[in-house]
């Protein structure tokens, strides 16, 4: 739902009306619904709002919104229990004139303050000003599922919902190096170490579960208002861990339905996807989904994709994804992503945010967050069994059924056991080894390398699992999905929500003993046992993991490819990012869109 923009000055100057505007405009493709703006009295603050109408389709729900004359409001994303939070406020006295979530937030801080934050079970970045305390309260949901990007610039504080606004209004764009650094050489689409950066200089973004005060000091403090325990103080049993996680998964998808438009899902064939289709076809009967395929490549779903569809009777939308398609389309879906992605997925995704929208389906249900949640990545299963190996626990069993049930095959050798009976000393020699080292990565250019590899290494390498999935959700790989996520539905003018994603949930997840995340060798097992009864058989066992995979490399070698690629190394050689080793062709071709941009 919708984007945002401001900007806070130190002078009143005539500009601003014309910026504000300027801003909005790059946001139209994420609120074509309706377009709005609010100036302060003395010109030196100006809020903007492109509108997607989701709830409450009424003027009554346009933005920005005014309440009580104390506050001014906007706001981009979906408090998803406002009805209850509507309740509890009017049985305290509060009084409602629409049916908005906004209007609720604004009552919410009313009578929480900063704390509502807490209340808020959705996802949402906004910019709250606060008339009286001539303070502008700024935040952003727990997992950043909606983005907020700001800037200083000339005297003046600048931030809207993507980067493109922020240019639009004057603010440089200048690559940062660190960053493109990461990418290409670590294979990495943010820095784990600081995550305000972005992949250009000066702009930067509030973090995700954190929120800020901004006012006529003109600094940021980034404080966190929800920080997520990997105490375990829940004995329970896999059954009961399964009986309750669907309970609040039931209730997360419950409330993540709540639309005044059409809402649709989407379906990979894989165990999360086709347990929100599930709960959704439970809950309504008109269940549009919508899947990628790639013809001819190995890893197209397809089978799984219309086992669930045909298993829940959804009305079924496959997306044919392939070099033909992406070609034509790149340069919008680099315009709209705005920073790089290192796979194709990010254009089948795309795609399938496009199809939605063509059959009027404005808000898309997805099961992204699972894996970082439950355990689903094959990489994570490494930390347990260093947990076996400390506690002495049996790891013979687990390494036997993890090689069953998913073929994986973990990291057994003198050095892994080294590093989990001596952590300290392995730290001490790796840190030595990596003070003498001076290899520079296949390709990198040396210079580049010298000048950019980060001090400090960006990869977390925990002693126990739950440390591992904690990382994976709260700093390092879940944001930047949901950051590829909302750049791809926002581009076609449709909202993804993520059931998953309710904290509550993941409050209890977190509280359970780590072997029930990997119970008898299954990843994802809490999730597997709670939905083994409602899903098919060949669903709830799947043993490969695919992911959201597409073939991009070979859609690269295609002839259509070749020059494009050709010249896109050859401008990152002259700027002396790279070498003529480097070989990976997309990232090579993605890399240069934005760095020349």
């Amino acid at each position: 739902m919708c984007g945002i923009a401001g900007i806070w000055t130190t002078h009143k100057r005539g500009s601003i009306q014309h910026e504000l505007t300027a801003m909005t405009n790059a946001l139209a493709h994420r609120g074509p619904d309706g377009e709005g703006s609010w100036y302060s009295e003395e010109g030196k603050l100006a809020l903007g709002h492109r509108r997607l109408a989701i709830i409450d389709l009424s003027e009554n729900g346009a933005q920005p919104m005014q309440y009580q004359e104390k506050y001014v409001i906007t706001f981009n994303g979906e408090i998803y229990n406002y009805l209850e939070l509507r309740i509890e406020l009017s049985s305290k006295g509060y009084a409602f004139n629409t049916s908005s979530d906004t209007e609720v937030l604004l009552a919410a801080y009313d009578h929480w303050g900063i704390n509502c934050l807490t209340q808020f079970d959705g996802m949402f970045a906004f910019a709250l000003y606060d008339i009286v305390k001539d303070e502008l309260f700024c935040a952003r949901d727990r997992f950043g599922e909606k983005p907020f990007y700001y800037s200083f610039h000339e005297g003046s504080f600048y931030f809207s919902s993507e980067m493109k606004a922020l240019w639009a209004a004057g603010v440089p764009r200048k690559p940062n190096m660190s960053l493109f650094y990461n990418y290409l050489a670590l294979d990495l689409a943010e820095n784990p170490n600081d995550q305000r950066e972005t992949f250009f200089s000066g702009i930067f973004k509030l973090k995700a579960a954190h929120y800020t005060l901004f006012s006529s000091n003109y600094t940021i403090e980034q404080k966190p208002y929800w920080v997520l325990s990997t105490d375990s103080k829940l004995d329970i049993s896999i059954e009961e861990a399964g009986r309750k996680l669907m309970a609040l998964l039931e209730t997360s998808v419950e409330r993540r339905l709540r639309s005044d438009v059409k809402v649709g899902t989407s379906l990979s064939g894989g165990l999360d996807s086709s347990t929100i289709v599930a709960l959704v076809s439970k809950q309504q009967t008109d269940n549009h989904t919508f899947s990628a395929r790639f013809p001819g490549f190995a890893k197209d779903e397809g089978q799984f994709i219309n086992l669930v569809s045909s298993t829940f009777k959804t009305k079924h939308h496959d997306v044919i994804v392939d070099e033909h398609e992406l070609l034509p389309e790149l340069d919008k879906l680099v315009y709209h992503q705005e920073e790089p992605f290192q796979t194709g997925s990010i254009f089948a995704q795309f795609a399938v945010y496009r199809e939605a929208r063509k059959n009027d389906v404005i808000v898309m249900l997805d099961g992204q967050g699972a894996d970082e949640v439950l355990c689903g990545y094959d990489k994570d299963f490494q930390f347990y069994y260093r947990e076996l190996v400390r506690s002495s626990g049996d790891r013979g069993t687990f390494i036997q059924r993890i090689k069953e049930n998913h073929n994986c095959n973990l990291n057994l050798s003198s050095k892994e056991h080294l590093r989990i009976k001596f952590p300290n000393l392995y730290l001490a020699m790796a840190k030595m080894r990596s003070a003498t080292s001076k290899k520079v990565p296949l390709g990198i250019n040396p210079d580049f390398h010298s000048s950019f590899a980060p001090k400090k290494s960006p990869f977390y390498d925990p002693d126990d699992l739950k440390s591992m999935l904690k990382h994976e959700l709260t700093n390092q790989g879940l944001e930047k999905l949901l950051r590829f996520a909302d750049r791809n539905s926002m581009a076609h003018s449709v909202e993804v929500r993520l059931p998953f994603l309710y904290h509550e949930l993941i409050e209890f997840v977190f509280k359970l003993n780590s072997y029930l995340f990997l119970n008898d060798g299954w990843s994802k097992a809490i999730l597997r046992n709670g939905i083994r009864d409602t899903l098919p058989e060949p669903i709830v066992y799947r043993k490969d993991k695919v992911g959201f995979e597409a073939p991009h490399e070979k859609w690269t070698k295609a002839n259509a490819f070749d020059k494009l690629y050709k010249d896109s190394k050859a401008a990152l050689m002259k700027e002396g990012l790279m070498t003529e080793q480097y070989n990976q062709r997309f990232k090579t071709i993605i890399a240069a869109k934005y760095f020349n941009s």
